[in-house]
């Protein structure tokens, strides 16, 4: 081999190893849609910063390119101008993605580029009748069966936040979430989860606060319910925040109306990472109910309620009707208290 030639192959490789380090700093989205057209289309994600990314990404004829950056698993949905979901993808930076099909036939459409996408495109295609049937009895006991079989998978997991139906059967949801292996559940799809199905509008004061599904400092997945109480007080917050003068004024409350247990206080810790967060309740020495919310503000049962800054407070009647919103803890503490005063007096009169 002379000189000249290793030298060649020497800078050959060196480009190859250049371009493959370049390549695992962004994802790459690339498909065609026979039916696509020429069209604008928006891909929506969740960042490793918990910020909700949108971008245009223009189709012509059918085809469409789209590259991003994350590092860690995110779902992306591609989602056409009447809001519809065209396709979703499994990514993280380094992955080429192909997608390929029918707009007028989304649980056909194959999704390819590494295992997660191609197995849960493959149930999907296996499974499109019971995708487009209005009861998701089937699915639902398709993906528990799917789980039970593959619990080693993130296809799984997948399944899990994105598709499954059951969320309000807790016991369920626990038990299969449980099921799954650590590294089969990313943090990434976890923090996120479920965050992309709708962006928040502008009118969150105005809706009722639903049954909220979080995880407990029990480590079970738990439902949040203001039904049983006169007025519910939940408390936003990350570890960044100053707690004491926050909790003493909460324990007043609660101890004051403790007895009576028509009153519901709650915490929900809003960081990405949980570490260290049960150790900062231990130090609150605090007996109400404290949950964590994976994907803080994006988290998928948060995401209609709008909490756009740390720490925050809502007040809520026992059908959810929002009474106070905002970020000052007396004005939720005296929300709380004149409820529960007008609570007692309805009830004297009855």
């Amino acid at each position: 081999m002379t000189k000249r030639t290793l030298l060649y192959i020497l800078a050959m490789a060196a480009t190859a190893l250049a371009a493959t380090s370049c390549k695992d700093e962004f994802f790459t989205i690339e498909g065609t849609l026979t039916d696509g057209g020429t069209q604008n289309i928006r891909a929506l994600y969740v960042t490793d910063y918990e910020t909700l990314q949108s971008e245009w990404v223009t189709m012509t004829d059918g085809h469409f390119e789209f590259t991003g950056i994350n590092y860690d698993w995110t779902v992306v949905y591609l989602i056409n101008n009447k809001k519809d979901v065209i396709a979703r993808a499994a990514v993280k930076n380094g992955d080429d993605i192909t997608i390929n099909g029918s707009m007028a036939d989304p649980h056909h459409i194959i999704v390819e580029g590494n295992d997660a996408n191609e197995e849960w495109s493959q149930f999907m295609v296996q499974n499109a009748a019971l995708y487009s049937s209005p009861d998701r009895t089937a699915l639902n006991k398709a993906i528990e069966e799917y789980i039970n079989a593959n619990p080693d998978r993130i296809s799984s997991t997948l399944l899990l936040l994105n598709d499954y139906a059951n969320l309000q059967n807790t016991t369920s949801v626990d038990t299969l979430f449980k099921q799954i292996g650590i590294d089969a559940r990313p943090s990434g799809l976890v923090n996120n989860y479920f965050a992309l199905s709708q962006q928040l509008d502008n009118e969150k004061s105005n809706k009722n606060i639903p049954s909220l599904m979080l995880y407990s400092s029990q480590d079970t997945i738990t439902t949040i319910l203001t039904s049983r109480y006169k007025a519910t007080l939940l408390y936003f917050w990350n570890e960044k925040d100053s707690r004491k003068n926050i909790i003493s004024k909460l324990k007043q409350l609660y101890e004051k109306h403790e007895e009576g247990g028509r009153l519901q206080v709650i915490d929900i810790m809003m960081s990405p990472d949980s570490a260290g967060w049960k150790k900062m309740l231990d130090g609150d020495s605090t007996e109400w109910k404290h949950y964590w919310a994976p994907g803080g503000t994006l988290n998928r049962n948060l995401a209609n309620i709008g909490i756009n800054t740390i720490p925050y407070y809502i007040v809520t009647t026992s059908i959810g009707k929002q009474l106070y919103r905002g970020n000052s803890i007396d004005e939720a503490i005296a929300t709380a208290e004149k409820q529960m005063q007008e609570g007692a007096a309805t009830g004297k009169k009855k």
